[in-house]
């Protein structure tokens, strides 16, 4: 019963902290090339928007961009041959 509480006391801290990591990640995905990176970030920004953000809205442009970074996965496979 402790960790409840002290996860429900610091749940703002938590929640702070995650968002900054996912957002540091965000900008070393951006400065990579490859695009075996932004798929796992999308995974984790999925998570995200499913279980912590309010918005329901991320989840569809996440779907989005998990579609656009597949189809340029593909277009890469398909040069790369």
């Amino acid at each position: 019963m402790e960790t409840y509480d002290w996860i429900v006391k610091h749940w703002v801290d938590i929640v702070a902290i995650y968002t900054g990591l996912v957002t540091i990640a965000s900008i070393i995905v951006k400065w990579t090339k490859t695009l075996k990176d932004d798929t796992v970030l999308l995974a984790i920004i999925k998570f995200t928007s499913k279980y912590i953000a309010l918005n329901r809205i991320t989840d569809d442009a996440t779907q989005r961009n998990l579609t656009i970074l597949k189809e340029i996965e593909t277009i890469n496979e398909i040069k790369n041959k």
